[in-house]
Order: C-alpha cells, then structure tokens, then sequence
C-alpha cells in the first residue's frame, strides 16, 4: 500500500505557500512520495493570475498572427514563451516566485467548460524531460539504479555538461520519471466568450469569429 504524505493545513498551509514559490513545493512535495492530483488548492491566487496570464498572452499572440478575420480554431496550448518572465524561460533552476508556474506546469493544455470556467489540464512528471540535450540519459536509464547510483549519475552528468541550470530536471528524471500527478485546475471564469478575440487585458470584443472560441 502507497503510504499517504501527510500535507498541511490551515495556517501553516498558507504560510508556506506564502514563502515557498510552487515549483519548489511541488518538485519537493513530489520527491517525498506525494501522488495526489494537482488542483487549484495547491496554488496562490498570484500564481494562479500567472496561468491565466499565460493563456491570455497565448491567445492574443495567435489572434495577432491569424488577422482580423480568419476564424480558425485557437490553439488552446500554453508554451514557455507565454508566461510573463521571459528572462528566466531557458532556465529550469529559478526559484523565483515569478516564474513559479512556468517552471511546475510549463507547457499545458486549457479549455472552456460549458459553465464558463477556465480549467487547466496536464501530467507532473519527468519522462525524458531533458533528452532534447545531446547525451543525456532517459528516464528509463535510472530504474534499475540505486538511489546512490542515480546520485551518481545525476552528479557525474552535471558536471560532465556543465548542467548547473537543468540539474532539477535532471534530479526529477532520476528519481520522479514518467511517474504521473494529474493536473487539473479550475482558474476561474473564462476572460473570453464565443463569437469573439481577445484583446487589450483579455477583454473580450465582438468580432466575425461566428461559432469559435477565440
């Protein structure tokens, strides 16, 4: 039987994530053995206005590129190049509040629901989260290891690439791997509405996008 992690609660809960940006205490959360799904309770309202951020940023930017009036589906995707710090977007190592959903849920998937709330859909894991790297060792390189072994590793091919700023990545493959936590995060209600584009500060207008969302 899994063992359960005992979480937080009440006042203590919110102190810590009053000082402890999200990817931290997700990666370090995850590390220990937690598996339960990833919801908006495990965010604070900045981090969440960071997501939301993200999706209005993604979709202005495709509106942008698509013009006026072509009514081609949006692609309801968020990259790393939607989140508001872009300075730190090649870098895994951040730990700053500002890129705290960036670095727990980089790349994700959105939707609309029918009662108009924005949800949030993915998987935390690790699975050959840095094979992109020439060289670097798969997930599936480090489940026959010893936890000494995988520290080893990860140590040696740190050092070996210079790999200071993808190190937990490198930390999360070994030791999380393609070990999934759901994610699904209500963000509230939608900034946008059928039959229009998203502009300014993801206020909806009324434009010839008959029957999309936009």
């Amino acid at each position: 039987m899994r063992k359960k992690i005992k979480k937080y609660s009440g006042t203590t809960d919110s102190f810590v994530k009053s000082v402890v940006p999200a990817q931290i205490r997700t990666f370090v959360g995850t590390l220990a053995g937690d598996r339960e799904p990833i919801t908006e309770k495990d965010f604070t309202d900045a981090e969440l206005a960071q997501a939301r951020d993200a999706i209005v940023r993604s979709r202005k930017q495709q509106v942008a590129s698509k013009g006026e009036f072509n009514n081609s589906p949006i692609d309801e995707t968020v990259g790393y190049t939607h989140y508001a710090n872009k300075e730190n977007r090649k870098s895994d190592f951040s730990v700053l509040p500002s890129d705290a959903m960036r670095n727990t849920l980089g790349k994700f998937r959105y939707k609309k629901t029918p009662e108009g709330r924005l949800v949030a859909t993915d998987n935390y894991d690790f699975k050959d989260d840095l094979v992109k790297e020439g060289g670097v060792r798969p997930s599936s390189a480090y489940k026959e290891m010893s936890t000494l072994g995988k520290i080893g590793a990860i140590t040696k091919d740190t050092f070996a690439k210079n790999g200071f700023q993808s190190l937990p990545s490198r930390v999360g493959s070994a030791f999380i791997g393609d070990t999934k936590r759901p994610v699904k995060i209500d963000l509230g209600e939608a900034p946008y509405k059928k039959g229009g584009v998203v502009r300014g500060n993801g206020i909806e207008k009324r434009g010839k996008t008959k029957g999309r969302f936009v």
